[in-house]
């Protein structure tokens, strides 16, 4: 009997062992990570690095659109979140997935995080809706379709998609940023401050480029932008 016992339990240790996985039905501290990875179906996400506030992060899934009452009120749990954690390290992976039966197009899978200052951000999803609010050492994107807003400061910023929305907004320039930006449609806002020299390059088939200042070579931030079709503006 004490054989037969053993051998879960063993196999519970070992899978413990390597790292911890758990479906997200409840808050839980995350103050030791330094990257977060976002993977899965297409969600809306909040991330900030507010240290006044505990290092958590939650997901959820809300039902939306024309018959999001009615599905209320006839069926629980239509939007199920069976969204999976992985937590190896210093990194967070966080994979988003409504329930099998639900119909994604009218669940809004959401992800909200308060992560530790200087950390790597990476989105890996088909379509995303990210706003961003503090202090990253990276952000990084791909996808097919994603609208981002940062407010704060990344050091490195690589986003590529099809059809990009982005709107960056630097509360301080360090010299040291690099932001790289690939898309086939792309609408995108720079904001580095007044009087802050940057090194831009646009290559597309067909741009508008809405710049105060002409592009000073050498300077940080660098800003390389590579698409189809670019409305740009950089302030």
């Amino acid at each position: 009997m004490s054989i037969i016992l053993s051998i879960p339990l063993f196999f519970m240790m070992l899978v413990s062992s390597f790292a911890d996985v758990r479906p997200v039905g409840e808050t839980f501290d995350i103050s030791s990570i330094r990257t977060i990875v976002i993977t899965g179906d297409a969600s809306s996400i909040k991330i900030t690095t507010k240290s006044d506030e505990p290092y958590r992060t939650r997901t959820s899934g809300r039902r939306s659109g024309w018959f999001s009452s009615w599905y209320s009120n006839w069926f629980f749990n239509i939007c199920k979140d069976e969204t999976r954690v992985e937590l190896e390290g210093a990194t967070l992976t966080i994979d988003v997935m409504m329930s099998a039966w639900s119909d994604i197009a009218d669940c809004s899978p959401e992800v909200s995080a308060n992560i530790p200052p200087g950390s790597a951000v990476r989105i890996e999803q088909q379509a995303f809706m990210a706003k961003l609010s503090g202090d990253f050492a990276s952000l990084g994107t791909s996808g097919k379709a994603a609208d981002i807003t940062l407010d704060g400061h990344a050091s490195a910023v690589d986003i590529s998609g099809a059809a990009v929305r982005a709107s960056l907004t630097y509360d301080a320039v360090k010299r040291d940023e690099k932001i790289e930006i690939a898309a086939q449609s792309l609408d995108a806002y720079l904001g580095f401050g007044k009087d802050v020299p940057v090194d831009y390059t646009v290559i597309a088939k067909a741009s508008y480029i809405d710049s105060l200042v002409p592009s000073v070579r050498g300077a940080r931030p660098l800003v390389n932008i590579r698409g189809d079709y670019v409305r740009a503006r950089i302030r």
